[in-house]
């Protein structure tokens, strides 16, 4: 009797947390969970599940093309080669030496992530961002949204010059593009390198920033910046009461940063947090 008590009990405690909270979930790579990462295809049904937020790396190719990547070199967990072989494990293939032309002929959508066994695999490209943006700003325009996007810097200093423009240069390149597609103000700029968030910071005062951490305190991470970010962003290992407290004295909102267990997920929504980061919605979490 106590425990079927204990589990409608947990049941109404999260259903209250969703009718107060109303949690937004972003999606992570585009909900690769369910459909190739940071694909057309996947952003396109991240919107039909209802994200708050589509959730995307930047790379660079040769040519200087701005591309959606998490890595700044092919994943041999998700890569086909030209003729359609696996490619090899490693970093061998950065994109930041290839051109676009040469990019596109791989193929980061037929073959199924081994970690998300419900990932519907079809054949996809990694999109240049200019064009993700056109295809989604059109898909979403005929559903009456309006996307908003979290736009990841994959830099950090030993990857300057090699795998990744410099921060300035990345930065620039970056926000040109969204400016001139006029979506900077839907847009969230997000980093571990604080580098970027400075440069947006001083260059685009208007445009939403985001510290993502996985490690260290509040205190600590702040001290990166010489600015307080519109978010901060950590693990949910890191979340308790205590950051949640001090996160709202001092006016920045948590994001929970990519999780895809239910049981924590519930855990920080209890706690106040109302923004998360997951490779699934909410209802189809494993």
């Amino acid at each position: 009797m106590k425990t079927i008590l204990s589990f409608f009990c947990a049941c109404f405690f999260i259903t209250f947390c969703f009718a107060q909270i109303k949690p937004q979930f972003y999606a992570h790579r585009g909900y690769r969970g369910l459909m190739p990462e940071n694909t057309i295809v996947a952003m396109k049904n991240a919107l039909v599940r209802n994200a708050a937020v589509l959730e995307m790396d930047i790379a660079f190719t040769s040519d200087g093309y701005a591309v959606v990547s998490h890595d700044p070199w092919l994943d041999s967990l998700i890569t086909l080669d030209p003729v359609g072989k696996p490619i090899k494990s490693g970093k061998g293939l950065p994109i930041y030496k290839m051109t676009y032309q040469e990019l596109e002929k791989y193929d980061v959508g037929s073959q199924r992530h081994r970690d998300f066994p419900a990932q519907k695999s079809r054949k996809a490209k990694i999109p240049k961002l200019t064009d993700l943006i056109d295809s989604v700003e059109l898909y979403a325009k005929s559903k009456g949204i309006k996307p908003r996007y979290s736009i990841e810097t994959k830099t950090n200093p030993n990857r300057d010059h090699v795998v990744t423009p410099i921060p300035e240069i990345f930065v620039k390149e970056l926000m040109t593009i969204l400016v001139e597609k006029d979506i900077a103000d839907r847009v969230i700029i997000q980093s571990f390198d604080p580098r970027t968030l400075e440069i947006v910071h001083r260059d685009y005062p208007k445009v939403i920033t985001m510290l993502n951490a996985t490690k260290g305190s509040f205190k600590e991470n702040m001290k990166m910046l010489t600015f307080y970010p519109d978010y901060y962003a950590p693990n949910a290992n890191l979340i308790d009461k205590a950051l949640v407290d001090e996160c709202k004295l001092r006016g920045v909102k948590i994001l929970c940063g990519n999780n895809n267990n239910k049981k924590e997920i519930d855990r920080v929504m209890a706690l106040g947090v109302d923004e998360f980061c997951s490779d699934y919605p909410y209802k189809d979490l494993p």
